[in-house]
């Protein structure tokens, strides 16, 4: 037996700076790049001394000590670079927002730093202290930092949270034909991430003009590499999924410089992502300004070592020595960067020593807490909203489910070239798995994307591409791998536009597929309702036919929120009539009555309309049945179901889903809080119980709500209510 040794075909290195190297750092760029790591240094001094007069709320993650690894990275990058960050970003922020306002002619050791980047230094200095003046309102904070007029694309309080959504940006660069890169900087801790791993894979299989760039502080708060796993060469990591890249000391800023031009050469060499772990060190603790041998998981003679090498000190040595700048160049340019620091904080601060603290007028107001939760809406001005009794039977055909799946997707992708489906094998097999793209692979080459079983990774790169102004749809193959893209779909998505005080929409439409009585078993049959309508930034779709599929998959596409749109799998051979002309829209937020009566009103949804409306006509009753059509909860159509309820007094909730994962309990909260005098019983629901639904025919069809449930509902209430009438006939009498 014998063993050969295989070799990766994607090469990594270790950059190693030469003599000859400084012949290509030219006095502007020295200039430049010594400008950026002041910024970013002098901010990071300043915002510590804040934080330890109590001024910073929340916490203030200090990159002292790794600003130079930042600061080389974008010097070498063309100002209309992107970049997005993690939690601790604010020295890749201010460089970045620096290095996107700084002109070919700007000399900052002459003619100091120019209004618009002193403007940025107040504004992010606003942001971080919470202040309506801040960036985006001060919602941001410290470790959510967006402006993306400098290229600033948004920081995440997510480990790794950031990462698939760089792909987006990048994704949609690269449609653009922009010649754009997009950087997205990480630390050690987020390597073990799996978003990392999904998104830098589907990087190199699509090709993204992307940079991954790694600052190794060696700690995870308190967690060592060697603690945190077995392969200490993380750059083990970008090689297995095919991206080349490169190591390099981050304390030298020089040769951070140096391997980000050959990073985006390599970009546009060879149109793949590259790869750069900058060696660096913080030198205080994860969120303070104490250092992190007081808490013991380091010493104070590491700290020493590395304060030794502090880029600060490399660069006055360094350029200096090599004649490139002189010692009062860099005193100007340092002088500038402090006093424009100093006057960002003395723009928010006042009193002085323990008696400092913010103005107050520029606190926002705690009335605008709820603003920007969602799009005005503005976007459909002038469309036209219909419902089938508006169409004229000679323009009407039959169609099923599933077929105006595919013919809604291909009619708005023919008009609006922004919108790309991603999914697993959604190019594939003539129309995916269920037949939901059919046709559309041939019409459009390149915007059916095909995704590996990465949830999290692609749903990031969605969100991504939405930010970046792309329409994507994203299908999901069965609704419960929601759950697998959590944080992408609900912290992130969902949050994106309230978060950054509407400076960021997400018009991001997911297609979730629940098989119902298929057999799927308790893995793949849930109903994502009751969850997504937990996170007020999603707009939740529930289409019960063709017809509203149709008008409800047109606003969605319109939408500049993120839309759920849920698909029965019970639904799709079902037939209904649907315009030729599928260019009309069911607004977000109208339900529709579908059966009209005066005794009982029946709230329902997706496959329990028909089942509603058919329990109805077999029993008699006069019902009205309400489609909601609408779930999100800010969006739930309570007019209609008030005026149902002034009339019918009795009111139930029919859902097919288990107890648990029911929507229901909070529409039956809310009726009661608006309409408590209206009604004559309390409101009553229909679920399924409370075991998901598993593979045996049998306990499947126990676990969700059918005919039965519904019939025996009707039952109830109409002995209800003849028990109410002589209960108010007997009290008439014994009165008269």
């Amino acid at each position: 037996m014998r063993f050969e040794e295989l070799r990766q075909k994607t090469p990594v290195h270790e950059l190693v700076v030469e003599e000859s190297d400084w012949a290509q750092l030219t006095r502007a760029e020295a200039l430049r790049l010594t400008t950026l790591f002041l910024a970013a240094r002098r901010f990071e001094e300043k915002i510590l001394q804040l934080d330890k007069l109590n001024l910073v709320h929340g916490p203030a993650h200090s990159s002292i000590g790794q600003e130079g690894a930042a600061a080389g990275c974008l010097a070498a990058l063309p100002p209309d670079t992107l970049m997005n960050g993690t939690h601790r970003a604010h020295h890749q922020c201010i460089a970045k927002a620096i290095n996107a306002l700084y002109g070919e002619d700007l000399d900052p050791s002459a003619a100091g730093l120019t209004l618009g980047m002193r403007q940025e230094i107040q504004g992010m200095m606003h942001e971080i202290l919470g202040l309506k003046d801040g960036w985006t309102g001060g919602r941001g904070g410290s470790m959510h930092l967006r402006r993306a007029e400098l290229g600033i694309m948004g920081t995440n309080a997510i480990v790794a949270g950031g990462i698939p959504i760089a792909c987006g940006h990048a994704y949609a660069e690269k449609q653009r034909g922009s010649g754009k890169t997009m950087v997205t900087f990480f630390g050690d801790g987020a390597v073990h991430q799996g978003a990392t791993h999904e998104a830098m894979n589907l990087a190199a299989l699509y090709g993204l003009p992307m940079i991954f760039f790694l600052e190794n502080n060696k700690y995870a708060v308190s967690m060592s590499v060697e603690q945190s796993t077995y392969e200490t060469e993380l750059l083990t990591r970008p090689q297995g999924q095919g991206i080349a890249g490169v190591k390099v000391d981050g304390m030298n800023p020089f040769a951070t410089w140096l391997a980000t031009r050959w990073a985006h050469e390599h970009i546009a060499r060879t149109g793949r992502p590259a790869f750069i772990l900058a060696e660096v060190y913080r030198y205080y603790h994860q969120s303070s300004s104490i250092p992190g041998s007081a808490f013991g998981y380091r010493t104070r003679e590491e700290e020493n070592a590395w304060k030794a090498r502090d880029p600060w000190l490399f660069l006055q040595q360094e350029l200096k020595a090599r004649g490139i700048l002189r010692e009062n160049e860099l005193a100007a340019v340092d002088a500038t960067v402090t006093d424009a620091v100093e006057a960002a904080a003395a723009s928010c601060i006042e009193g002085t020593g323990s008696s400092a603290r913010i103005k107050a007028s520029l606190w926002p107001a705690a009335a605008s807490v709820d603003e920007n939760l969602n799009s005005d809406m503005s976007e459909f001005e002038g469309v036209r909203y219909a419902e089938a009794e508006d169409h004229a039977p000679e323009d009407m055909e039959p169609l099923s489910y599933i077929e105006a799946m595919s013919r809604a997707m291909g009619a708005r992708m023919a008009e609006d070239d922004s919108i790309h489906v991603f999914g697993e094998d959604v190019a594939n097999m003539g129309g995916g798995t269920v037949g939901a793209t059919r046709g559309l692979t041939e019409k459009f080459a390149g915007r059916l994307v095909n995704t590996p079983i990465t949830e999290n990774g692609f749903c990031g790169l969605a969100t991504g591409a939405a930010l970046s102004g792309l329409k994507p749809v994203v299908e999901l193959m069965y609704s419960d791998f929601f759950l697998v893209a959590g944080d992408q779909l609900l912290n992130q998505a969902g949050k994106i536009r309230h978060l950054f005080n509407g400076t960021a929409a997400v018009p991001l439409v997911l297609r979730a597929r629940i098989p119902g009585p298929e057999g799927y078993g308790s893995q793949h049959s849930m109903d994502p309702a009751g969850v997504f309508a937990l996170f007020p930034g999603w707009r939740i779709l529930a289409p019960s036919n063709a017809f509203d599929y149709v008008g409800l998959m047109n606003s969605a596409l319109r939408c500049k929120d993120p839309v759920l749109v849920i698909e029965p799998q019970q639904l799709h051979k079902r037939k209904t009539l649907v315009p030729k002309d599928l260019d009309y829209y069911i607004p977000i937020g109208r339900a529709k009555r579908v059966r009209e009566g005066d005794q009982i009103t029946l709230l329902t949804t997706l496959t329990m309309v028909e089942e509603c409306c058919r329990m109805v006509d077999e029993t008699g009753i006069r019902a009205d049945v309400i489609d909601l059509r609408t779930l999100s909860q800010r969006d739930i159509d309570y007019d209609t179901i008030g005026r149902s309820v002034m009339k019918t007094g009795r009111v139930a909730i029919v859902e097919q889903t288990t107890r648990g994962a029911s929507l229901g309990a909070l529409i039956a909260d809310e009726i009661q809080r608006r309409y408590f005098d209206y009604l004559d019983q309390p409101v009553k629901r229909v679920t399924g119980r409370w075991a998901p639904p598993v593979v045996s025919q049998a306990l499947e069809r126990a676990a969700l709500a059918g005919e039965d449930d519904i019939r025996s509902l009707i039952e109830e209430m109409q002995a209800d209510s003849a028990l109410s009438a002589a209960h108010s006939e007997s009290v008439h009498a014994a009165r008269a």
